[in-house]
């Protein structure tokens, strides 16, 4: 049989021809060293999403796969030019489609209909938004997006999230059949496909190293900084022929089919490769490399950046390697089992991790969570034995790829439809029952607490939802101050704080300057701190900041994955600012027992203190009276998702007393800034009772998510917090 062949021609570069050399060039064929790697892949990943310990680091398993994706979609590419000279990109799209799409389309409906079941209602619309997106391969766009809103930080996960990893791989194979179509079709120059292969790399790599420090929610989920992953598969599909040319002419053993009936297992002993000590050593030292990130890694590594060079080169060592050596272990049935199921796996275990604490109705253990993934394997082995397979390895469809890729059109048209249509489907809860009072505290201070009081007991006996809630359910989550979108509560990546931002309120010649200083803890009281500067004409200055806070110590920022440094350099600047205003009043505050500080300090509650106490100290230069008003006590879950799935027994959702407020570090901070000579205000009995902090005060919520107050209840104690501010 004649063999193509690939040769130089001087002034013409390469040129496609054949010949008759009876030797021909050795192809991967079904590799079940990658077969085996898959499956070591995808278990890093079940296992890291479990919550094992020993694995704070499986993420990287997604990188395996980038690697593995990339080296064998080349290979095919190249592999189909040197045979036949051209590039059918309509049948790869069509095959490729139908090789994914039934299976991520059946996983996707399914997740649509469990969390219609199950879920908040209020997340429905934006689980559906996450199929339509992930339908669409789009969907890390969507989370980059999502995940630099400041106000989506406290939601739960996706159950859709996961689809990220497929979308990245998909936009890259837009560009890498036409990048092959141009320099091994048209061009005929191998050399051209390795040159642009190799500068999309460099510039990748570039992109993924410059991101991981400056945006680490774009540079996880974008395209631009992984696609080096996948093209270093890319590359090594495209320099491997030489190596596995080499690797044949090595005596071989004798090949069989296992009990299994997996081919490629080899056995025996005899005629053992002169290369095996080579391929051993990059084997093992590709496994071991895999394995060090999985179980060193964590949360806090920069990545992907060059720490993701180590499971990438780790990944390319095992291809290299190839079945050759005396390491069996990639080859072993149990591997080879779930390396076949590891696409339909890794599709089925994320919803099914994130769905099943409210199907359980708490939280779930590690061991349940594992118990979950065995529950979710089974699911995978259903999709692949029913759906995955039989359409993948349809004759007609694979001979017929124009009809392959109209059934995955409209298999993907149906998904999207339905996910259109779902928030539109009857709430499975009624969302509010008859009509409740509105929270308006008139009166001298004393009859206004006595009447606070009251009705924080009656709200902890109620147990309906209101029909007339204020804010509505749906528009919890948008419950912003108004400094949210004029600029004045400023993002993670603002160094300053904008001019305009020292002369709001309703400024008379005269007045008081008061000063609102903090993160967004802070933030939302500006409602009830704006009511009062337009009613007794106080020029207020707002100094806010995404999860900055005022006191003068290093705390983590996952926008970073590392210290929170803009963050430093605003709090230095806003400092200076405020003392220049010589204000009348400051008012700061910040989440108490929410953010990290970094290197671990052994006092943790005394570090606070002492940074508190030393911000204090330096805005009371001039006189300036401070008046730190202490955390608002912590809710117990996301209040609105949690109303929503219990409108008829609201007081699932309220939080005990004790754990609102408990703290060791909120009492450390108080005392902290009394020694500086700071006024405190303790705002938890303006919340709660001794027994419960309820979330609903007549037909007023109270949280819009699990730890920020609603405007209407912050404005509803502006008149409380007035007469603290004056004493």
């Amino acid at each position: 049989m004649s063999n193509v062949k690939i040769e130089a021609v001087p002034a013409r570069g390469l040129r496609i021809t054949t010949t008759d050399d009876p030797r021909p060039v050795p192809r991967p064929g079904f590799r079940t060293d990658i077969e085996g790697l898959r499956a070591l892949a995808v278990l890093l990943v079940v296992l890291y999403h479990c919550g094992v310990t020993t694995f704070t680091g499986g993420y990287v398993g997604v990188d395996v796969f980038f690697v593995i994706s990339g080296f064998l979609i080349t290979s095919h590419l190249a592999r189909e030019v040197a045979d036949t000279g051209r590039l059918r990109i309509g049948r790869f799209y069509a095959l490729r489609a139908l090789r994914l799409l039934p299976a991520a389309n059946l996983v996707l409906v399914c997740t649509l209909v469990a969390a219609w079941i199950w879920l908040p209602p209020l997340r429905l619309r934006a689980i559906a938004w996450d199929a339509v997106t992930s339908a669409g391969y789009v969907l890390n766009v969507r989370l980059i997006q999502v995940g630099n809103d400041y106000r989506s930080a406290g939601a739960s996960p996706s159950p859709l999230q996961h689809f990220w990893s497929l979308a990245v791989e998909e936009q890259f194979y837009l560009t890498i059949p036409l990048l092959a179509l141009i320099c091994l079709v048209l061009l005929r120059r191998r050399a051209a496909f390795v040159a642009l292969l190799t500068t999309l790399v460099a510039l990748s790599f570039a992109a993924s190293l410059t991101t991981s420090r400056t945006d680490s929610v774009a540079a996880y989920f974008g395209a631009p900084t992984r696609a080096w992953e996948l093209g270093s598969g890319a590359l090594l599909a495209l320099i491997a022929p030489q190596i596995f040319r080499d690797q044949a002419r090595f005596p071989r053993s004798s090949r069989t089919v296992d009990g299994a009936g997996s081919p490629g297992h080899e056995q025996g002993t005899r005629g053992t490769p002169q290369g095996a000590p080579v391929t051993a050593a990059l084997r093992w030292g590709g496994l071991g490399a895999i394995a060090y990130a999985g179980v060193t890694f964590d949360s806090s590594t920069p990545f992907p950046g060059w720490h993701a060079a180590i499971p990438v080169l780790g990944t390319m060592a095992v291809i290299v390697a190839g079945r050759t050596g005396s390491g069996r272990v990639l080859s072993l049935p149990l591997l080879q089992f779930i390396g076949a199921r590891s696409y339909s796996i890794y599709l089925w275990h994320w919803p099914a991790l994130v769905i099943a604490p409210y199907l359980l109705e708490r939280e779930t253990t590690t061991y349940e969570k594992l118990l979950v993934a065995l529950a979710a394997l089974g699911l995978a082995c259903a999709g692949y034995a029913l759906v995955e397979q039989p359409l993948r390895h349809h004759e007609q469809l694979r001979a017929q790829p124009g009809q392959a890729g109209v059934l995955a059109a409209a298999l993907t048209a149906v998904t999207i439809a339905l996910a259109v249509l779902a928030p539109a489907l009857p709430a499975r809860q009624t969302q509010g029952e008859g009509l409740a009072a509105g929270l308006n505290l008139q009166g001298p201070p004393s009859k206004r607490h006595q009447q606070l009081s009251r009705r924080l007991e009656i709200a902890t006996r109620t147990t309906v939802l209101p029909r007339n809630l204020e804010p509505p359910l749906r528009k919890a989550s948008g419950d912003e101050p108004a400094i949210s979108n004029n600029g004045c509560f400023v993002a993670v990546e603002a160094l300053r704080t904008p001019k305009r931002c020292e002369s709001l309120g309703n400024p008379r010649p005269g007045r008081k300057t008061v000063v609102l200083f903090g993160d967004s803890h802070a933030a939302q009281w500006y409602p009830a701190m704006n009511a009062l500067a337009q009613k007794a004409h106080w020029r207020l200055a707002v100094f806010t900041k995404v999860m900055c806070t005022p006191a003068q110590v290093h705390t983590y920022a996952e926008t970073f994955r590392g210290d929170y440094r803009t963050c430093n350099t605003w709090r230095t600047d806003s400092i200076d600012r405020i003392r220049a205003l010589k204000p009348d009043l400051v008012v700061t505050t910040s989440i108490a027992d929410h953010l990290d500080l970094i290197g671990s300090p052994s006092d943790v509650d005394g570090t606070w203190a002492t940074g508190w106490a030393s911000t204090v100290s330096m805005l009371r230069t001039g006189g300036t009276d401070v008046v730190y008003l202490a955390d608002t006590p912590r809710a117990k879950t996301d209040v609105p998702e949690c109303l929503s799935l219990n409108p008829k027994s609201i007081q699932a959702c309220a939080q005990s007393s004790d754990r609102a407020t408990g703290t060791p570090q909120r009492t450390a901070i108080a005392r902290a800034v009394r020694s500086a000579s700071a006024r405190v205000v303790d705002p938890t009995p303006w919340f709660c009772t001794a027994i419960s902090c309820p979330v609903v005060v007549g037909n007023t919520l109270v949280y819009r998510d699990d730890n920020h107050i609603t405007g209407p209840y912050a404005k509803a104690l502006a008149p409380l917090l007035l007469e603290e501010l004056k004493n």
